[in-house]
């Protein structure tokens, strides 16, 4: 049903983001210039208490949910799926926080889906889905997936570029709400997995490989995030994946959630948690033209533990790291195409074996029972920062 209705939409001529322009026949979008930060852009840190998804929902509304979705809106939740590895929690979005979105948005009177893109080496079918934890969430929720790569597409052309970027044709209509629900964890090569690096997995082609090949990595994820700019992006988690992501991480409890209505206001507050200096992060200096990007903190924010931001930090890479793993991955990208997601993705148990041993040793059991780590200890199975 709602797919078909996404099909349906007729996208406007014009937005503030782009204009519709034919080229050799096919219908294409031009962007438009604009300003991507606002400098009445709200942020806000709450702490995940032991409903998480009432926490989520409570987040959601202190920066203008309700302003957004009314009755029969459609909302997109852009979840991070395929970027991570089955068995390490930390490394896609946190279901219990996706579960308090589709809560919020439905007692609004929204119509929530769940939302990924095929990757180079992942199809975001039912079997992907079970393993990340999600087919269980949407069964129990009754929520729709949609897969975006499997949508009618449409090329987006960014200002200055020859070549387009593929992404489902529904997404541009203004009536479709989104909100990025990413993992929150370090990048071997663009530093830091935040609310704008989310949406480079709502490219609908599969074969991503070939902006890496161009060295254009930065500039695609930033161009993604323009044509898609979330509504509202949520970064939290009950852990963060340190290190090596998106693949390789190192589980520290996290427990907070900061939503906010301006993406680049939620990535220049994921960079202060991550231990990322905002201005090493590309894709972000990008959107926001290297300049200060403006935000205020909701009433009722709460700062973040010191001793959570340390541990996070330590694991943080530093500019030259990330350009060592990126010159160290680049022959991968060079593996053919139907090779990569065919075969590819028979390796992961390997991904999750290595994460198993090398890395979670290094950090903090996933929470399989939640107790907010800021509560004194009520039995020996309590997490505690």
């Amino acid at each position: 049903m709602i797919r078909e209705e996404l099909e349906a939409l007729e996208l406007p001529a014009e937005t503030d983001a782009y204009r519709l322009k034919e080229r050799e026949g096919r219908q294409v979008v031009i962007e438009r210039r604009r300003e991507m930060t606002d400098p009445e852009a709200r942020v806000f840190i709450g702490r995940m208490g032991e409903e998480i998804p009432a926490d989520t929902g409570d987040a959601l509304d202190r920066v203008g949910l309700g302003e957004i979705v009314e009755e029969e809106t459609l909302v997109a939740i852009k979840v991070n799926i395929g970027g991570g590895v089955t068995g390490v929690p930390s490394s896609f979005s946190d279901l219990l926080v996706v579960e308090g979105i589709i809560d919020r948005v439905r007692e609004l009177g929204g119509r929530p889906f769940i939302c990924e893109a095929n990757m180079r080496t992942f199809t975001m079918d039912r079997s992907m889905l079970t393993h990340r934890g999600f087919y269980p969430l949407m069964v129990r929720k009754s929520v729709p997936f949609v897969n975006l790569s499997e949508l009618s597409g449409i090329d987006y052309f960014p200002l200055g570029w020859e070549g387009p970027i593929h992404l489902a044709r529904p997404l541009f209509h203004p009536e479709v709400k989104v909100i990025s629900v990413p993992a929150l964890k370090h990048h071997w090569e663009c530093g830091v997995t935040l609310a704008q690096k989310n949406m480079y997995g709502a490219i609908a082609e599969r074969q991503k490989s070939l902006f890496h090949r161009g060295g254009a990595i930065d500039e695609t994820v930033a161009a993604a995030a323009r044509a898609v700019t979330p509504d509202i992006s949520l970064l939290a988690h009950r852990q963060v994946g340190g290190r090596l992501g998106p693949h390789f991480c190192i589980p520290i409890d996290f427990g907070y959630i900061v939503a906010s209505d301006n993406v680049l206001a939620a990535d220049r507050v994921g960079c202060d948690i991550m231990g990322t200096d905002w201005r090493e992060v590309k894709h972000l200096q990008i959107n926001c033209d290297g300049r200060e990007i403006p935000y205020r903190l909701v009433e009722g924010s709460v700062d973040i533990a010191p001793h959570t931001l340390q541990r996070i930090a330590r694991t943080a890479l530093a500019p030259w790291e990330i350009l060592f793993w990126r010159a160290a991955l680049y022959p991968q990208y060079f593996v053919p195409h139907k090779t990569q997601y065919r075969h590819l993705f028979r390796i992961e148990p390997l991904g999750t074996i290595l994460n198993w041993l090398f890395f979670h040793t290094r950090g903090d059991p996933w929470p399989t029972k939640w107790y907010p780590p800021w509560t004194p200890a009520n039995s020996n199975d309590d997490q505690q920062d």
